[in-house]
């Protein structure tokens, strides 16, 4: 009786280091597959930081849309009191850089 039990106690060992190194196994793929998400993660966060940037946005207006800073001549304005003192669109420009 009692090598039968040594003999069951040894049978469920080998069963449980067998699952536990089934486990480890998926666990290593986990980890392997969150490493290249989160580098993918990674490349997406500068792709939007690069393309959210205020010079990359002006190249691809100026570039692509055909868009071009106003001048005080493009300005139309309602009254004369409505004109700004100094020129609009140097303004327009400053407050984009800063």
């Amino acid at each position: 009786m009692a090598i039968m039990l040594i003999g069951f106690i040894c049978i469920a060992m080998v069963v449980m280091t067998a699952y536990a190194a089934e486990l480890r196994c998926e666990n290593n793929a986990l980890i392997a597959k969150n490493k290249v998400l989160q580098g993918e993660v990674d490349t997406l966060g500068i792709k939007i930081n690069t393309a959210n940037n205020i010079e990359q946005i002006e190249k691809i207006a100026k570039e692509k849309l055909g868009m071009i800073y106003p001048t005080s001549e493009n300005c139309v304005y309602l009254s004369e009191e409505d004109a700004p003192k100094h020129n609009f669109a140097a303004v327009i420009r400053k407050e984009a850089y800063n």
